[in-house]
């Protein structure tokens, strides 16, 4: 019973691995990795990474943005990519123009990191609406996720 166990064990890790690394669709569904050498991180204009920043910006204390929550991103325009740096990480810096839940329109910043989602796996977005950021959780402007 065992041994079967952990045939079972075995080959469900074996498949879990083998979707994980094998090469998937050019879309912005799939799961990113570098290790290889195809592109490590989505597009900042991809509708994955989009809705990630808009969830970033929900999951924030409701008192933070005063309950404002992002409907859409437009203008968005990459202003840095670096990977194989100080940090082998790959990190693309987006910014772009919110429409708010309120009818405002503000500035957002965002930056999508890889092997920083869950257990490292995948990418993850930070986002700040500069001038929102009243605590200066991401530093003056949001400077800790814009390009140096």
């Amino acid at each position: 019973m065992n041994i079967a166990r952990s045939a079972r064990l075995t080959f469900s890790v074996l498949a879990i691995c083998a979707g994980v690394t094998a090469p998937a669709a050019a879309d912005d569904t799939r799961v990113y990795f570098s290790f290889s050498g195809e592109k490590r991180l989505p597009d900042c204009t991809a509708a994955s990474v989009q809705s990630a920043v808009a969830g970033s910006i929900a999951r924030a204390r409701k008192d933070y943005y005063e309950g404002r929550t992002i409907l859409n991103i437009d203008r968005i325009i990459e202003v840095g990519y670096r990977e194989n740096g100080v940090s082998p990480v790959a990190r693309r810096f987006c910014s772009g123009t919110a429409s708010l839940s309120d009818g405002s329109l503000q500035a957002v910043h965002y930056m999508v990191e890889e092997h920083a989602g869950f257990v490292g796996v995948s990418w993850n977005v930070e986002a700040c609406l500069a001038p929102l950021d009243k605590w200066r959780v991401y530093g003056a402007y949001c400077s800790t996720i814009r390009p140096h």
